[in-house]
């Protein structure tokens, strides 16, 4: 049944009421439960005074203050009710998550009772402003500078597939899911590395983060783990096909390499 409510999400189709299992699905497949915990409590992720001390938020105390409307302007928008932007949020990914996939998100959200403490902003250390000299920016800013950035748009065949690419693997993959345009060793590829899989391999690959040679695939040793290994082996395959027609599409520029 979720297998077939995840297709349509994709799809525009209307459902009748939220479905919460498929919404917890969503929490873990974007890293919603990666980054703010299994609670949604938070906690710190980055430590590094000479940069910043950064905690995840606690949504579970945060979100019973905010309506479902405020939620979904938050995703959408990267900036909260009060109008502050959010940091190291890839609202640019989640922003393009569909109507009924949002409402179940939220539905989940709203089950998940209040635990822990609130946390404090970000505490600046001097390398943050240099960052933001180098391109850094903050959700919101992110967002809009990527919005015209998307993956390449293929017939209906593989719609399902680059929607769930999108939401998956782009807050990794960049928003064309071509990596970083001027990669350096260990950054992540260019999904068109999907061509170079069989789908047993490619599934292998979400599922364990071990790639078709037997080794760790760097990140992916622990984001297959924790969130891709959640998708359905239809949504898998799905996935691939996009990729592997992405790949193939005249002008696309990708390069199929082996990870």
């Amino acid at each position: 049944m979720v297998d077939a409510l995840l297709l349509l999400a994709g799809c525009g189709t209307t459902r009748r009421s939220a479905d919460i299992d498929h919404g917890h699905r969503l929490a873990t497949v974007m890293g919603c439960t990666s980054c703010h915990g299994a609670k949604l409590d938070g906690h710190l992720f980055e430590e590094d005074p000479q940069f910043a001390l950064a905690w995840s938020s606690n949504l579970s105390r945060i979100l019973p203050r905010w309506s479902d409307r405020q939620i979904e302007q938050v995703l959408r928008s990267g900036r909260r009710p009060d109008g502050s932007a959010l940091w190291f949020m890839p609202t640019f990914a989640q922003r393009q998550l569909s109507g009924d996939d949002l409402r179940d998100l939220i539905a989940w959200l709203r089950t998940v009772p209040p635990s822990g403490t609130d946390h404090p902003p970000i505490r600046r250390g001097p390398m943050f402003a240099v960052a933001m000299e180098h391109g850094f920016q903050d959700s919101a800013a992110q967002a809009e500078q990527l919005k015209a950035r998307q993956p390449v748009v293929l017939d209906d065949r593989f719609r399902q597939g680059r929607y769930l690419a999108t939401i998956a693997c782009a807050e990794c993959h960049g928003p064309e899911l071509s990596g970083p345009r001027d990669p350096r060793p260990g950054d992540p590829p260019d999904l068109s590395i999907a061509a170079a899989y069989t789908p047993g391999e490619f599934a292998h690959l979400l599922t364990t983060g071990i790639n078709r040679n037997g080794q760790p695939a760097g990140d992916m040793a622990q984001e297959a783990r924790k969130r891709l290994s959640s998708l359905t082996r239809q949504e898998m395959a799905a996935i691939q096909a996009y990729l592997v027609a992405r790949a193939a599409a005249p002008g696309n520029g990708a390069t199929p390499r082996v990870q």
